[in-house]
């Protein structure tokens, strides 16, 4: 069942407005509401603020024209499909309505109900068809200015990478010219110096392809650890003797400050070698004739030392093993500090360039931590120096207890935390971690989870304060594990988000859902839902929906209440509720109806998902893409308004 068409007639003469009713009225076709309004005021004020599907309006109103009136609406952003019905015969005035933005124009006394109902509905079309255009024009121009920013930060990349390729490649190809000349003259008492300078290139050269590679695998999620259990001492040692001499090289004062009793570790020696590297010769190299320290201490392990958000309960059986670097070299400014993690950047971001380095060593020492169950932060003052600060679990196999990476027996321990828990579930784990990077400093426990199979379980053992679903289009299993989600009583108080995407979700759009029930309807789940969205018994319910069948057995499920209004009774006084049954016909249209702009009025939507996969239709991937194209967004547009809606739904303390 549709809604009928809401029609806005604009005219001074109340006969001629009774007679553009009567002409709605012999149309069979479809259902039409009509409002009326006289003065030109009130048609601005009408258009602009309760846009009707479709404007009637007549030319004469008072002292001013319907040209006037159109050219103003329209120059206030008013893009309601407007249709001329007036007396006036002149082509003249034809063409200037065109021009100033009608739609149509037809004379009065000449047309019939069909010629008129045939109008509207192609006026609407064009007016959707408008929109669309606009959209997609919007869409495109933003894709185009994120592939210039993606192309200038390549070009930029690509400049400061080669140069940082070009100077050991020719001292590498220098040297051996020379050491081709010495062995020729038969002087080989200096090649050793320059065969040393070759292999310090090639190390160079080395160490820029493998932070390529680790950034790429760390991107794609294939980044695997090697934990090993280790003396710390023995490694820190093995870190201070290869790196000092780099420090010292800018007459920099190396000064290495261990605990007395370090003890072992269990974690990935290469990668925690990796991390201290590139600190401590980012503050050697940010540093002239300074102080750059390495200090390392041992203590019980808090939340908060591998998540800034959390409290400072300690973690049972975990120590932490905190390795401050600290200098007195350059600092940075806070513009600086806000994009320091981030792949690419830095601090010399110049022409001049008096750094070497890709840019990627931190965002990659970062990301490094983090996968180890540890965090890396840092301090700086512009001129004063700067400080980070890695804090590593003493066994980074144990990390799960309270990062969220072991199977689901675990979280029903209550060892997570105190932080509301965001549980994204959806095949497309690439947005999940997006939607988890794009949060990040958002106090928030965010759990992305990939396998569907796996998904209702585990948001069961988590009990989430809110569950962000993807449906994709080209995997119905999303819509059956949304239906599986909904039937669980212990998930029916969470709030809930669900964005549908593209088979490669490159686009998509944020769902305007209230609630979600499953199908078959359970009549206590339906009822709950309903009490929810519209509480108290003192105003009437109007239902809609996509199904007749559904909207049937809901009517017959919350008549009892007694507010269940007559079908035909329309959108009056109190409460709309729409139940969008993903698995019929019309469900698109429905979810794309609940995506238009917000008004006061708008109605409380309710998704029904059926738990069952032989429910899911054979149309449903047509249908859900159908309304991708008419609203999706691009994804990284799409991880930020999920994101704010992430951040809107959880309560606050």
């Amino acid at each position: 069942m549709h809604e009928p068409v809401d029609v806005l007639v604009v005219d001074d003469d109340e006969d001629d407005f009774v007679l553009a009713s009567e002409l709605l009225s012999d149309i069979t076709a479809g259902e039409y509401r009509v409002r009326w309004v006289q003065s030109y005021q009130d048609a601005v004020h009408a258009l602009v603020t309760t846009a009707p599907d479709v404007c009637l309006l007549d030319y004469r109103l008072e002292a001013r024209t319907g040209i006037d009136l159109l050219r103003e609406v329209r120059g206030l952003g008013c893009d309601v499909p407007i249709i001329f019905l007036t007396g006036q015969t002149e082509r003249e005035l034809d063409v200037e309505a065109m021009h100033a933005g009608a739609d149509d124009f037809l004379i009065k006394g000449s047309f019939t109900a069909r010629e008129l109902e045939r109008a509207i509905r192609y006026a609407i079309e064009r007016a959707a068809t408008g929109a669309a255009q606009r959209r997609l024009t919007e869409e495109l121009r933003l894709m185009q200015v994120q592939a210039q920013r993606s192309s200038q930060a390549k070009s930029t990349f690509l400049a400061n990478m080669s140069h940082e390729f070009r100077t050991p490649l020719n001292a590498i190809l220098g040297y051996s010219d020379m050491l081709i000349d010495q062995a020729r003259a038969g002087e080989f008492d200096d090649i050793e110096d320059d065969l040393n300078r070759i292999r310090a290139a090639g190390n160079h050269l080395l160490a820029l392809v493998t932070d390529i590679l680790d950034l790429s695998r760390i991107e794609a999620g294939r980044l695997s650890l090697a934990p090993e259990r280790y003396q710390l001492d023995a490694l820190l040692r093995e870190v201070v003797d290869a790196i000092a001499p780099l420090i010292h090289r800018n007459g920099n004062r190396f000064v290495y400050a261990p605990a007395d009793e370090l003890g072992e570790m269990v974690a990935d020696a290469t990668r925690a070698r990796q991390i201290l590297f590139n600190l401590l010769s980012n503050a050697g190299k940010f540093t002239r004739k300074g102080v750059v320290s390495l200090a390392v201490t041992r203590r019980q392990a808090r939340l908060s030392d591998f998540n800034q958000h959390a409290g400072d309960q300690p973690i049972e059986g975990i120590e932490c093993v905190e390795f401050t670097v600290a200098d007195s070299g350059i600092g940075m400014t806070p513009k600086q500090m806000e994009r320091l993690f981030e792949p690419f950047s830095q601090v010399d971001d110049t022409g001049g360039r008096r750094f070497g380095g890709s840019g990627l060593g931190l965002a990659i020492s970062r990301r490094l931590a983090r996968t180890m169950g540890g965090e890396l932060r840092a301090r700086s003052e512009i001129g004063r120096g700067s400080s980070f600060r890695l804090s590593l679990p003493s066994d980074i196999t144990a990390a799960a207890r309270w990062r969220g990476l072991t199977p689901e027996r675990q979280f029903a321990t209550g060892e997570r935390g105190q932080l509301p828990i965001v549980f994204v579930l959806g095949p497309t784990d690439g947005f999940g971690r997006a939607l988890r990077d794009q949060l990040a400093d958002v106090q928030l426990d965010i759990v992305v989870e990939a396998d569907l199979r796996r998904g209702v379980k585990l948001a069961r053992a988590l009990g989430p304060t809110l569950m962000a679903v993807e449906l994709n289009v080209g995997a119905p299993a999303t819509l059956v594990t949304l239906g599986q989600l909904a039937r669980e009583p212990s998930l029916q108080e969470a709030g809930l988000l669900v964005y549908l995407v593209d088979e490669p979700a490159q686009f998509g759009c944020l769902l305007a859902a209230d609630s979600v029930v499953s199908a078959p309807l359970q009549a206590l789940q339906l009822q709950r839902a309903v009490e929810r969205l519209s509480p108290g018994t003192s105003q009437p319910l109007h239902l809609w929906s996509n199904s007749a069948g559904l909207l049937q057995e809901a009517s017959e499920m919350i008549r009892h209440t007694g507010r269940i209004a007559a079908p035909t009774s329309g959108t009056g006084e109190g409460h709309e509720l729409h139940l969008v049954h993903l698995a019929a016909p019309g469900a698109s249209w429905g979810l794309a109806v609940g995506h238009s702009p917000a008004r006061k009025d708008a109605p409380a939507v309710v998704l029904v998902a059926p738990d069952d996969p032989r429910a899911v239709p054979t149309t449903f991937a047509a249908e859900m893409r159908a309304l991708v194209e008419q609203a999706g967004i691009p994804r990284d547009a799409l991880v930020r308004e999920v994101g704010a809606a992430v951040v809107a739904k959880v309560p606050r303390e």
